[in-house]
């Protein structure tokens, strides 16, 4: 099987489709981690830079209530999601923060020097897009592309176990178990997605 593992991220090769974006402005109107503040502050302090963006550049809404007169369907969709994912969510334990920079147009006025997790958003098909998003269409590639990718992979493994786990691979500095164990790894992520069900 031919999979290039040379690039950590060889699951998901994110491309920058920016043109698909509507400028409606919402995902920077309202935005949120699974981290609370207090939470983000730490990872800030330990230097994890997601973290800092969201406490040096992003404002922090006073409430959910906020949020929802801000962004009424985007804070919705997001819940909705969020609930989803765990039913017993109390909802007043989501911060949601906006970005101060964008303007009355919907453009950012730090554009060439935002930050890294701008330029890389939307981050994957599974980001939470505000509805009549341009994005829909690309969500659905980039998801059928990650599965796709998944499959190959538990295809892979699957071969793998008919050798002797300590059969060293050709061309790799691994045996099988290792390789097993190293795939594993890469599906792990994606788990929360659903990958043990493609």
């Amino acid at each position: 099987m031919d999979i290039d593992f040379s690039n950590e991220h060889h699951i998901y090769n994110q491309e920058f489709p920016q043109h698909l974006c509507n400028m409606c402005g919402k995902c920077c109107k309202a935005i949120t981690t699974p981290y609370t503040h207090e939470q983000l502050i730490e990872l800030a302090k330990e230097g994890q830079e997601e973290a800092k963006v969201f406490t040096d550049i992003f404002k922090r809404y006073k409430s959910v209530a906020d949020a929802k007169k801000a962004v009424p369907d985007h804070v919705e969709n997001i819940l909705k999601q969020l609930k989803k994912n765990n039913p017993k969510l109390d909802e007043s334990t989501v911060t949601f923060y906006y970005c101060p920079y964008l303007t009355k147009e919907n453009l950012c006025s730090i554009h060439s020097t935002r930050p890294d997790c701008c330029r890389r958003a939307p981050r994957n098909g599974w980001s939470l897009f505000p509805p009549g998003c341009g994005f829909k269409g690309w969500q659905f590639q980039q998801k059928e592309r990650v599965k796709a990718t998944v499959r190959k992979l538990k295809e892979y493994i699957i071969e793998l176990e008919l050798l002797n786990p300590d059969t060293k691979l050709p061309g790799r500095d691994k045996t099988a178990k290792e390789m097993i164990e190293f795939i594993n790894e890469k599906i792990k992520p994606w788990e929360k997605y659903g990958a043990s069900m493609w």
